[in-house]
C-alpha cells in the first residue's frame, strides 16, 4: 500500500505542524504502508517509514 500524503501542504505553514508528521507516520506504519508520497523532509524522523518525495526525479 501506498500512501500519498496531501494534508501536510495545508498544515506546513503552521507552527504546530511538527505533531502532524508524527501522526501520520504512526498511522503509517502502525497500517502497513509500504511508502508515504510526501515533499516534506521532516519525514526522516522516522526512518522506519520509506518516504519518497514525488517532486524530485528518480
Amino acid at each position: 500500500m501506498i500512501a500519498i500524503d496531501t494534508n501536510l501542504l495545508v498544515f506546513a505553514h503552521r507552527g504546530n505542524s511538527g505533531h502532524h508528521q508524527a501522526a501520520l507516520a504512526a498511522l503509517c506504519l502502525h497500517h502497513g504502508v509500504s511508502e508515504l508520497w510526501s515533499a516534506d523532509r521532516d519525514f526522516s524522523a522516522f526512518p522506519q517509514l520509506n518516504v519518497r518525495n514525488p517532486l524530485v526525479k528518480k
